[in-house]
């Protein structure tokens, strides 16, 4: 399907309720973390039809705002799979041991990087790594303040933490995917994250069990919504098991290669509407809201 197709909900199509799983970054959000009008009033409509909204976002739970969880999330599936919860039930909590936070710290202090280390109630970031991020992330140097305001409360001494993943910012001319992968711990991925930062890349290192797509089988079990009735929307690296596992499958923007050739829509980008657009391409309401 392009980006200029919009299918009609046939007439025998279930109109049951369905799970809707929304990236933040790139698909909620722009990189100033704005979020569009149109994509706000979609989502009210989304909810007004019965269909149930949650969060699936590599970002932890204290990097997720009160104003992202405002647009109607019941629930979400967080540090990129490591973390699901709905309402206040904790579904899934899985943390890294201690040795291996111990050999990937040594990894990013080795590669001159930038990292924090993230957890649904913890946050660790390096030294500095705050004054490199927050000016850097937007196109503005005030962009991310909500982000360092949002984490403070929860960071931690790296060495006495208990975490999720972990986002490292790695200087170009040492940010060898090879490299990475060679050093990291047996049961270990790496993927290129969504929100760079001044040219540094981006590095996102889990358990290879996890993954967005574990999340997203936990919440449906958990609200009884079965895989058939889910949609999810994303953009980037780490969105790619998500938007393959769910019934429908959305590439907001098609600027990964890897997510395109798994989804079933491919979507203009968040900035021209894309999260409207998708959301009614995929059937959940009749008519996307005109862009502003």
């Amino acid at each position: 399907m392009t980006d200029t197709e919009v299918p009609t909900r046939s007439e025998n199509e279930s109109t049951s309720a369905h799970a809707v799983f929304v990236d933040i970054d790139g698909t909620l959000c722009d990189s100033r973390q704005r979020i569009p009008e149109s994509a706000l009033e979609a989502l009210d409509q989304v909810r007004a039809r019965g269909h149930r909204l949650f969060a699936c976002t590599g970002r932890s739970a204290p990097e997720v705002y009160p104003r992202f969880w405002e647009v109607g999330f019941e629930g979400l599936v967080g540090g990129a799979g490591g973390y699901a919860c709905v309402g206040n039930e904790v579904l899934l909590d899985e943390r890294m041991p201690r040795g291996h936070v111990d050999v990937l710290t040594a990894l990013w202090e080795e590669l001159d990087a930038f990292y924090i280390w993230q957890g649904p109630d913890q946050m660790g970031p390096s030294k500095g790594y705050l004054d490199f991020f927050v000016p850097r992330a937007g196109k503005h140097p005030e962009d991310w303040i909500e982000y360092a305001q949002s984490i403070t409360p929860f960071i931690v001494d790296i060495d006495g933490g208990s975490f999720t993943k972990v986002t490292a910012y790695v200087p170009p001319e040492k940010a060898s995917m090879e490299r990475v992968t060679a050093a990291l711990p047996d049961g270990y991925r790496a993927i290129i994250g969504s929100v760079g930062a001044a040219g540094y890349v981006p590095f996102e290192v889990v358990p290879t069990h996890l993954s967005k797509a574990v999340g997203i089988r936990a919440i449906c079990e958990h609200v009884g919504i079965p895989l058939s009735h889910t949609v999810a929307l994303g953009d980037s690296n780490n969105d790619v098991e998500a938007v393959a596992r769910a019934a429908v499958g959305i590439s907001i923007g098609g600027v990964c290669d890897d997510l395109v050739a798994v989804a079933d829509i491919v979507a203009p980008a968040v900035g021209q509407g894309g999260l409207a657009w998708a959301l009614a391409a995929a059937g959940l309401i009749d008519e996307a809201p005109t862009p502003a």
